[in-house]
Formats: C-alpha cells, sequence, structure tokens
C-alpha cells in the first residue's frame, strides 16, 4: 500500500499503519479464505479513509496491497530453465499450472514433482510452438471458457547460442528463432487478452531479456527478438491495464538454467561471478512483478545498473563495451 495516502491528509490513520505491517510481510500467497477478513478490512479503511478505488471490492483479483492472486496459469519452455521454476514457483503459491513444452517425458517429471510436493493441479500439454497444430492447440487450451486460464506465461524461447555474426548463421535458423521468440509469444498473448479483457481479471508475463534493451554482437536475432517482445509487453501494459489485465515483461541477464547451474555455454565469456543470476530468484522477482502490477522487471541490482548507465551514457559508449564483451 506505499503511495496511498487518504485523501487531505499528509499520513495515514495509526490503525491503517498497523495493518500494513502486520500483512506485508513476505512473498508467501496466502489462500483466498484466509484473505476474506483482510478484504472487509481494506473495504473498510477505503471507505472511511478516501482512499482511491484502485482497491474496489468485489473484483476477485484484487488483494492486499494490489498484489494479484492467480487461480490457473499456462507456462510455456517449462520443461527445463527459467519455465520450470515458474512453474514450480506457481505451484507453490497454490496455482494450478498447465506445463508445455516440446518434450513430454521431462513435462510429466516436473508434474509428479510438484504434484508431490505442493498438492498441486498440474496439467502437461506437449508441444512444439514452431508446428501451426501445437501452438492452434495450446491457444485453443488457453481460451477454453470451461477451464479458464488466469495468467499467461511466454517462457518458451530460442536463445543465441552458438554466438555467431548474422553473416555467419543459417538463415533457416534466424528465421526459427523468428517464429518462437516473437510470432508464438504473439499470437498467445493475442488470445489470452480476447478472453482476460472480458472477465476483466488476468495476467500475462513475458520472458525477455535486457539483450533487448541493449546490442548484442553475435547474437543479432536473439537481441531484436526480445526488443519486439519487452516493447509489445510495455504497450499491452498500457492499453489492458485498465481493463483488469495485468501485462509484465521480465528481463534477466546471465542466468544458470540447468539443474547442475549449467549456463548454456556462456562460460566462454569469462563473466565474473556476481554477473550470474539463480533461475529461481529471477522466477521469484518475476511473479512478484505481475501479481504486483509492474510492467518491466529486471531482476538482480547488477542489471538494473547496467541497464541505467546505458540510458545516461552515448549510445556509442554502449555499443562498443558490448562489441568488446561479446568478442572475448
Amino acid at each position: 500500500m506505499r503511495g496511498f495516502v487518504p485523501a487531505g491528509s499528509r499520513h495515514r490513520p495509526r490503525c491503517f499503519h498497523s495493518v500494513v505491517t502486520a500483512t506485508s510481510t513476505g512473498p508467501h500467497v496466502p489462500s483466498s479464505d484466509a484473505l476474506a477478513p483482510v478484504d472487509s478490512i481494506v473495504v473498510t479503511l477505503r471507505n472511511a479513509c478516501g482512499l482511491p478505488a484502485r482497491l474496489r471490492a468485489g473484483t476477485r483479483e484484487t488483494r492486499w496491497h494490489g498484489m494479484v492472486t492467480y487461480t490457473s496459469a499456462l507456462v510455456t519452455g517449462a520443461s527445463s530453465g527459467i519455465g520450470q521454476s515458474l512453474a514450480r514457483c506457481l505451484a507453490a503459491q497454490g496455482t494450478g499450472v498447465v506445463v508445455v513444452a516440446r518434450r513430454g517425458d521431462r513435462l510429466e517429471r516436473l508434474a509428479e514433482e510438484l504434484r508431490g510436493r505442493y498438492e498441486a493441479s498440474v496439467e502437461v500439454l506437449a508441444a512444439d510452438l514452431c508446428v501451426p497444430e501445437d501452438l492452434a492447440g495450446v491457444t485453443k487450451r488457453l481460451t477454453d471458457p470451461d477451464r479458464p486460464i488466469d495468467l499467461l506465461v511466454n517462457n518458451a524461447g530460442a536463445g543465441s547460442r552458438p554466438p555467431r555474426p548474422l553473416a555467419d548463421q543459417p538463415l533457416d535458423h534466424e528465421l526459427g528463432k523468428v517464429e518462437l521468440n516473437v510470432l508464438a509469444p504473439l499470437r498467445l498473448t493475442h488470445a489470452a487478452l480476447s478472453v482476460m479483457i472480458p472477465r476483466r481479471h488476468g495476467g500475462i508475463l513475458n520472458v525477455s531479456s535486457i539483450a533487448g534493451f541493449l546490442p548484442q554482437p553475435q547474437g543479432a536475432t536473439y537481441a531484436a527478438t526480445k526488443a519486439f517482445l519487452t516493447s509489445m509487453t510495455e504497450t499491452v501494459y498500457c492499453e489492458a491495464r485498465k481493463s483488469g489485465v495485468h501485462a509484465t515483461v521480465v528481463c534477466p541477464g546471465f542466468v544458470r538454467r540447468g539443474e547442475g547451474g549449467a549456463d548454456g555455454g556462456m562460460r566462454s565469456l569469462r563473466l565474473p561471478e556476481f554477473a550470474w543470476l539463480d533461475r529461481d530468484e529471477v522466477a521469484r522477482e518475476a511473479i512478484r512483478a505481475v501479481r504486483a502490477g509492474k510492467p518491466v522487471c529486471i531482476p538482480g541490482w547488477q542489471y538494473r545498473t547496467a541497464i541505467t548507465l546505458s540510458r545516461v551514457l552515448p549510445r556509442a559508449l554502449s555499443r562498443t563495451g558490448f562489441e568488446r564483451l561479446w568478442g572475448r
């Protein structure tokens, strides 16, 4: 509730402050039953203190201090890496999850883990988002009116490995990146909005990269696709937020993606240890951001600093720095 001040007052009432202090600790998501008394207090305080109508009574998405609860989510690219961590994080919070990826065997193992550890409702949907029939199947599940999805997580994507100049990359590989990184999330986002906006409830979390803000020599197509995803998500945020639909883009830097700390071959860059992010923490920050209705999430102080500097420094200097980094 930080930033909400009763009209005509320079400070919150004492009772209001005590409730905020008692209920805003930790990222744990309470159950709907546990939040019912809190919702009642919110309505009472809003009416008594003249708080903004952002805390609306009767909307099932609104929870304490503006955080949204999602009962169901569809996560693409859930068989490994950040997508797997996102599925675990959502299941731990009591969200039913539809996990999507090409490898059905990996999805089944993940589903078994989530059901056993969190008693979560998990649905497995094996699909290749570059295959039109598979993408149509995922879209159909996403828009099923009998089994509504509250949160779409577009995580599936193709990276920039192996790093090569654009002229040395096979064109078919680059077009495949555009298909998976741009067209698939665009189609799924459009489908999600078509059902979420009429319901006035829903969330979209798109997994992008800091490469969308900065030049990436030897990864031109990848960086361009992430720039598209970042820009599209911010625009959807502006278009849909007044309809009760939150769009968030998470832009991590270098992430250890594998179970054993694998990093997708990026160790050749010889980056310092502090440059690497933990995928579970990236997932937690991303979920917190979309629940809070934030348009952009950049995990890690080091990357928030880098993006800030890139906006202040001359563009030519930023290009030179990243050219040297990727030229190692």
